[in-house]
């Protein structure tokens, strides 16, 4: 943590939606995950080899775009990619429902703001996604439609390649979720939770904060430690209340609601274009957006 609250001026945070690639996340795609323009056009072609060695994923004809996300997340790994890769076409085969988008009606609905992307990005680039779980009524979004969400805001974030350099920052905030919760938040699927979205989705998890700590959250994290990496652990941090965001946020890219300048905190248009798009969803993977 910081000393101080953390200060940026506004004209020095880029939008969520952004349509290029700036110099400074080049240059990090570069030096910290080890892509090249001479190196990249070789791994694309040795990872398609080693796909096609395997029947799951022999007969795929995967998007070159898709293969470049999971080699960025694995700083070019061939075979932790690979792992990836597979991994995700598991999921698939045993969760089609998962991938087919939402169902427009379920959109508008106070409980699938449960997760939203923010419109602005952190400081260093990644992008920011807020958790608000006590805004999740499984009987008005039930479980199908609650994961539907998860897939297909994160996976259709990842066709960004800014989001793909820089991953994702998380807050989970969880005042007043109620006990009725717990029924629907069981071990397992706390497990494909986070198998779904850090063994399955190339995303690149940075940091993971903690806000309004109450004893369902102490259950949660409980049930969820053992299958967290290391490093995936040291990046989770605990606050008791929203100002302690601030040692690591600037207003600018926070909500009102936790003390921040944002007044407006649902991409309305970006998700419905994010979810008609997910509705088109293949396993060959789709081009990203520029």
């Amino acid at each position: 943590m910081t000393s101080k609250t953390l200060t940026m001026h506004d004209d020095k945070i880029l939008p969520f939606e952004i349509d290029y690639l700036p110099q400074f996340s080049v240059k990090k795609c570069e030096k910290e995950l080890n892509e090249k323009p001479e190196k990249k056009t070789k791994a694309v072609q040795e990872l398609r080899s080693l796909l096609k060695e395997n029947p799951k994923t022999n007969g795929i004809t995967f998007h070159e775009d898709l293969l470049v996300a999971y080699l960025r997340r694995n700083k070019y790994r061939m075979k932790d990619a690979q792992r990836q890769i597979q991994d995700s076409i598991h999921l698939h085969g045993t969760e089609k429902y998962a991938f087919t988008g939402v169902p427009d009606e379920y959109l508008d609905l106070p409980s699938s703001k449960y997760l939203v992307l923010l419109p602005k990005r952190c400081h260093e680039g990644c992008a920011l996604i807020l958790f608000r779980w006590a805004k999740w009524d499984p009987a008005e979004l039930p479980y199908q439609q609650f994961r539907q969400v998860v897939v297909m805001l994160i996976g259709q974030a990842l066709r960004d390649p800014m989001t793909q350099i820089h991953g994702f920052k998380a807050i989970h905030d969880w005042n007043g979720v109620p006990w009725k919760l717990m029924k629907y938040i069981t071990p397992q699927v706390v497990h494909q939770f986070y198998n779904t979205t850090v063994n399955c989705f190339p995303a690149r998890w940075k940091e993971i904060h903690m806000i309004n700590q109450s004893y369902i959250m102490k259950i949660l994290w409980n049930m969820i430690k053992p299958f967290l990496s290391e490093k995936i652990r040291n990046r989770v941090y605990f606050h008791n209340g929203s100002k302690e965001l601030f040692h690591y946020f600037p207003h600018c890219v926070l909500p009102s609601d936790y003390g921040g300048y944002l007044q407006v905190t649902d991409m309305k248009d970006w998700t419905k274009r994010a979810n008609k798009d997910q509705q088109e969803f293949t396993l060959q993977g789709q081009p990203n957006y520029y």
